[in-house]
């Protein structure tokens, strides 16, 4: 990031850099994206482009008279390979992670089918297949075999250690495993799934088991699941129901945040700079819910007050 930010932060130096690239004319990226430690990803995509970059970022620090060893060392350049593209897969779950009515089976889903993407990364590294790592069967072209193998090795100790850290994060989230698949598929799922605190008493839920026989409900599961647990008569199975409820209330907030700011930069312009804070709060309310009303209902349902 130093050298990036020397580069972009002064801009004859960005100038010449961008010079640079088209004189060598390479089917290269035509610059470096700015680092920037709020925005998502940001790191990600500048150590990319920086790789792409490196024999033209390298050229340019030689002739600016700056030493950076480094970028002739293969160790390192592999390094920044492997960081380049494990970055790459994190982003991809980072984005997997965002989105509209991403409940939580959805994030469960993107965050296990991660972890066992860990595992076969881990493998394939032992074994030195570098299939999943572009970025790394790249720059280990420059490297002898002894190197290639001595690090693709430590790789895959650091791939073990991320996939530990994944489950110990997400701890909790497999031990509500069951109970998520009961969310999204109630019936077929095991009769004692639901625990404390989920539900007061478990021997009542365990009684209601009888939804997994409803065969009037079993049609409603295909139109999704937040669709099928409004369609479930709480009268019938309240217990059951509660516990539904109460696991859809989990759900990433990023992405929600993200957009009630981005709206907010829209709603609050400098054009309506005198609206107060209980409009921006309506607004921002109408803007951002899901919530469709039934505007003829509505119409219909009122008196018309005729002039006399």
């Amino acid at each position: 990031m130093e050298i990036v930010n020397y580069i972009l932060t002064h801009a004859l130096n960005h100038r010449q850099f961008k010079n640079l690239i088209a004189e060598l004319d390479q089917g290269l990226p035509g610059d470096l994206p700015l680092h920037c430690t709020v925005r998502w990803l940001s790191k990600g995509k500048v150590l990319s482009r920086f790789f792409e970059l490196l024999d033209a970022v390298k050229l340019f620090m030689e002739e600016k008279d700056k030493d950076y060893p480094e970028l002739s060392d293969p160790k390192w350049i592999m390094d920044l390979a492997f960081l380049v593209d494990m970055l790459c897969h994190l982003d991809r779950l980072n984005l997997d992670l965002q989105g509209k009515l991403k409940m939580l089976p959805d994030l469960v889903q993107s965050v296990f089918a991660f972890v066992n993407k860990l595992k076969l990364f881990k493998t394939h590294l032992q074994k030195g297949e570098l299939a999943h790592f572009p970025s790394l069967l790249k720059a280990s072209a420059q490297a002898t075999g002894a190197t290639r193998k001595k690090q693709t090795a430590r790789y895959a100790t650091l791939v073990e250690t991320l996939q530990e850290n994944f489950a110990t994060r997400f701890h909790d989230l497999h031990v509500k495993r069951p109970q998520i698949t009961f969310l999204v598929d109630p019936f077929n799922a095991e009769t004692d799934c639901l625990k404390a605190p989920l539900v007061k008493d478990e021997a009542v839920a365990e009684l209601e088991i009888e939804l997994s026989e409803d065969d009037r409900l079993k049609p409603v599961l295909r139109e999704g699941t937040l669709e099928f647990w409004k369609t479930v008569p709480i009268k019938k199975y309240p217990n059951v129901k509660r516990a539904a409820l109460k696991l859809l209330s989990m759900f990433g907030s990023t992405y929600v945040c993200e957009s009630v700011f981005s709206t907010l930069k829209n709603v609050k312009s400098k054009q309506r700079s005198v609206l107060t804070d209980t409009h921006v709060r309506e607004l921002l309310r109408v803007a951002t819910t899901e919530y469709k009303p039934d505007l003829r209902g509505i119409v219909q349902s009122k008196e018309c007050q005729k002039s006399h």
